[in-house]
């Protein structure tokens, strides 16, 4: 939802095209885990979200294999919707209920305002990770707190402080979700694994207030950091940095980052990861935000691992594209697996 009234009508067009063309399609429609979804008011950050996990694949198995679901509540509104989109008929579905609780939930979306896909993808599956650690208790099951989102989406990551008055070093870890990458100012385009990826995993030097306590000299000194991947994970989820600060101004950054099908970690691992297939992920999936920080448009793009297809999802527009189309300057949130996806172990599904 553009502000200018113009882009308003160019986008009216083009959805009103888009639509006409779906329809001839959605007569016969009948591809499990490509669905469109509702837009209920301002909702098209939670719908990019929800069809980036629904090709989730190995989340996907997991979630409708789970008799446990019923004892979770987020889980079982989620399988819900998940089974609609993967074992329904329809070519689409209205994620009301779904919504609903979250919103109960988290309060945060309890609104109509255009919000933060990256926000809203954390704090879901970090809801989830919550919930489904209570049914493991309350099953007596304990496998030290670790559940499908954490054994999916969790890296950590290592850094290594250096004094550069004496040399003392130490070493810590951090578990993460979701890297926010860093964008290099005021360039038109540029290459996320040599731009973005190489400035977030530089070496940096904390002077002046940013100086850190050398336990062995007693004093604050300069100090070294080098960060890299301890621990790369399963599912490796992007967040491009778009929207920041120029002076007191809320900027976002409209850099068109290159990024590739294929995306090679080993130059920004720990020597402690010997293994290449470790760190060497495949893209399946992209969330693209237009417009501005706070008048945007968000949308998805997927690869269906039934048909070894991409599709782009536009709310309740769906349309199948090609590989070369799924570069696009407005990416926004990139997720990337280790395992390619195979055709899902969903009971039913063969039937289909």
């Amino acid at each position: 939802m553009c502000t200018l009234l113009t882009d308003i009508s160019m986008v009216l067009a083009n959805t009103s095209r888009c639509v006409q063309g779906t329809e001839e399609e959605r007569r016969g429609w009948n591809r499990p885990g490509v669905c469109g979804l509702n837009n209920s008011g301002n909702s098209c950050y939670l719908n990019a979200v929800l069809q980036c996990l629904c090709s989730t694949v190995p989340l996907v198995e997991h979630l409708l294999n789970q008799e446990t679901r019923k004892d979770c509540r987020v889980a079982e509104i989620f399988v819900g919707l998940l089974e609609d989109m993967w074992l329904g008929r329809s070519s689409s579905c209205a994620p009301v209920e779904a919504k609903s609780v979250l919103c109960s939930i988290l309060p945060q979306f309890n609104n109509y305002l255009q919000q933060d896909a990256q926000e809203l993808l954390l704090s879901l599956l970090n809801t989830l990770h919550d919930n489904l650690k209570k049914v493991r208790k309350s099953l007596s099951v304990c496998l030290q707190d670790s559940t499908i989102v954490s054994h999916l989406f969790e890296g950590q990551l290592s850094y290594r402080t250096l004094c550069m008055h004496c040399n003392y070093q130490t070493h810590s870890t951090q578990t993460f979700t979701v890297l926010s990458i860093p964008i290099p100012p005021a360039i038109i385009k540029c290459s996320l694994e040599q731009d973005c990826l190489s400035l977030f995993f530089e070496r940096t030097v904390l002077t002046g207030g940013e100086q850190m306590l050398c336990s062995v000299c007693g004093l604050r000194r300069e100090t070294g950091v080098l960060t890299c991947l301890e621990k790369p994970p399963e599912i490796l989820m992007l967040h491009l940095k778009r929207f920041g600060r120029k002076g007191k101004n809320q900027v976002k950054l409209r850099t068109n980052v290159a990024f590739s099908m294929k995306l090679d970690l080993t130059p920004f691992v720990s020597s402690s990861v010997q293994s290449t297939s470790y760190s060497s992920y495949r893209l399946y999936a992209v969330v693209n935000h237009a417009g501005h920080l706070n008048m945007g448009h968000y949308t998805a793009l997927c690869h269906n691992a039934l048909s070894q297809t991409w599709h782009s999802f536009d709310d309740l527009v769906v349309r199948e594209v090609q590989d070369s189309l799924v570069q696009s300057p407005n990416a926004y949130l990139l997720l990337y697996s280790r395992k390619r996806f195979q055709k899902p172990k969903i009971h039913g599904l063969g039937a289909l």
